[in-house]
């Protein structure tokens, strides 16, 4: 038996600005869960608030062939993490990745827009595209756009936070997978926290005002991954996530620094040890 719980991360690597794999195995790692990185798109930078990175694209075949390498090691994984993938031609990989693993949890977070709109470099295909990953998922991360963009809807926004339980259930044809949905408006809160779990609707609630930063959603994704694992329910991993997040923001305000930059962790990641 394995003395700590091992995650297979399938994200994008972005060397500069604090966000993707860097800011999700730092936390992983303080946490005691052995991150395992396998990068789908290397980037010099994140892309917010930095001129155009130097990108390269990592071919489905090196997915696949880690894949391969890693069975005939035997090697497992307590978790599959889906987050950036960058491309629809890598795709298909991924679920070649998933399905060598057919015992191990899946925990997706379709990464591809935000504020009611695509990222830049996607369009409606690529939203296409990622639904089929939805199957083979135990738990969904999206944020509120995300969630219309996967199921085809127009976007509107409403203070009443019981709109998004329609888009739940449309996402639910998909398959049998819960849901953790970012940035849910509701009244005076800007960005709250729906839970979807077996049919049972939660809304959580943020009472304070705080600043965005580039990399937040990684965090995020990387406690609620931890906690998962260290056997919390979905809705303590929540709980425990959203207190995390709100902890980095509170301590990077502390701070006149460039907001491309990122989350400041670091300092909060100290805490957790």
């Amino acid at each position: 038996m394995r003395p700590v719980k091992k995650v297979a991360l399938l994200h994008d690597l972005c060397c500069v600005g604090k966000a993707a794999l860097m800011n999700m195995m730092p936390i992983l790692s303080v946490m005691g869960i052995e991150a395992c990185p396998i990068p789908t798109i290397l980037l010099s930078t994140h892309t917010g608030g930095y001129k155009t990175p130097a990108i390269s694209h990592i071919p489905g075949d090196y997915i696949r062939n880690c894949a391969d390498h890693y069975k005939k090691e035997q090697i497992s994984f307590d978790a599959i993490f889906i987050g950036y993938l960058g491309s629809v031609q890598i795709i298909d990989s991924v679920i070649y990745f998933i399905e060598q693993f057919p015992d191990t949890m899946v925990i997706f977070d379709p990464i591809m827009g935000d504020h009611g709109q695509y990222y830049s470099n996607f369009d409606a295909s690529y939203g296409k595209a990622m639904r089929k990953l939805l199957p083979y998922a135990d738990v969904i991360l999206p944020n509120l756009t995300e969630c219309y963009l996967l199921t085809g809807k127009e976007y509107q926004i409403t203070g009443n936070h019981r709109n998004v339980l329609p888009l739940c259930k449309e996402l639910r044809k998909y398959g049998n997978f819960d849901m953790v949905i970012t940035s849910v408006p509701k009244d005076d809160c800007k960005k709250g926290i729906v839970l979807y779990e077996d049919n049972a609707f939660l809304y959580i609630g943020n009472g304070e005002v705080l600043s965005e930063y580039h990399g937040t959603g990684d965090a995020f994704d990387g406690m609620f991954l931890s906690k998962l694992l260290q056997g919390y329910s979905l809705l303590e991993s929540v709980q425990a996530s959203h207190a995390f997040v709100c902890a980095c923001i509170q301590e990077s305000q502390k701070f006149d620094y460039p907001e491309r930059e990122g989350l400041l962790i670091e300092k909060t990641l100290r805490r957790l040890v």
